[in-house]
């Protein structure tokens, strides 16, 4: 096998499976991905995962390789709320939505986590097309309602203040149609209740 054909072929997209590596080439020996990546021409993301060294080069591919390893997901939670400039932060965990377990993974190109919710919470997620390709991530709104769905001790004004939110910004991009909607498929009085705590700190806060 061509080792350059092969990096060329898999430089495509940020990271790829060993199963897409064995339909496209039948026979494929699992042994070459170990020799390539002690010789530094690819990096193992997480079991079944690879990438090609230096291929990803910015943190929206870096959502898509969550997306990927555990699936299914969307960003959310932190990590889509600092995408939309809600929270001020550099978040260096790449945060995420799944139906599965609870889990967290240190890989050599970041750290992953992702909060379980029921089938029926996994919604409200859009695609960002960097390269092309589609990247599921959270709408503002869901991903502030995840936040507050997973966090159930924001409840008082003084812990929306603690979370230093970008007030203007929110306030700029926030449906509240959309907010309200998402937050009834919860079905939580307890969620409700802290939404509109929200509300009152987001639209009665004095700014300078």
């Amino acid at each position: 096998m061509n080792l350059l054909d092969f990096l060329d072929r898999f430089r495509k997209t940020p990271a790829f499976s060993v199963r897409e590596v064995e339909q496209l080439y039948p026979g494929f020996e699992r042994e070459n991905l170990l020799n390539w990546q002690k010789k530094g021409h690819i990096i193992r993301v997480r079991n079944g995962w690879y990438s090609v060294k230096g291929r990803i080069a910015t943190e929206e591919q870096l959502y898509w390789v969550a997306n990927k390893i555990y699936s299914p997901s969307y960003v959310s939670l932190e990590t889509a709320l600092s995408f939309y400039g809600w929270i001020p932060e550099t978040v260096f965990t790449i945060t995420s939505i799944s139906t599965r377990k609870t889990q967290v993974f240190d890989t050599p190109i970041g750290y992953f986590r992702y909060s379980s919710v029921k089938p029926s919470l996994f919604f409200g997620y859009r695609l960002l097309m960097p390269d092309g390709y589609g990247t599921k991530i959270a709408d503002p709104e869901k991903a502030l309602l995840d936040f507050l769905y997973l966090r159930p001790k924001i409840t008082t004004i003084a812990d929306f203040e603690g979370l230093r939110l970008n007030l203007d910004q929110m306030r700029n991009d926030i449906d509240q149609n959309k907010l309200e909607a998402y937050c009834s498929l919860f079905d939580s009085q307890s969620l409700t209740e802290r939404v509109r705590v929200f509300k009152n700190y987001l639209y009665h806060v004095e700014t300078a």
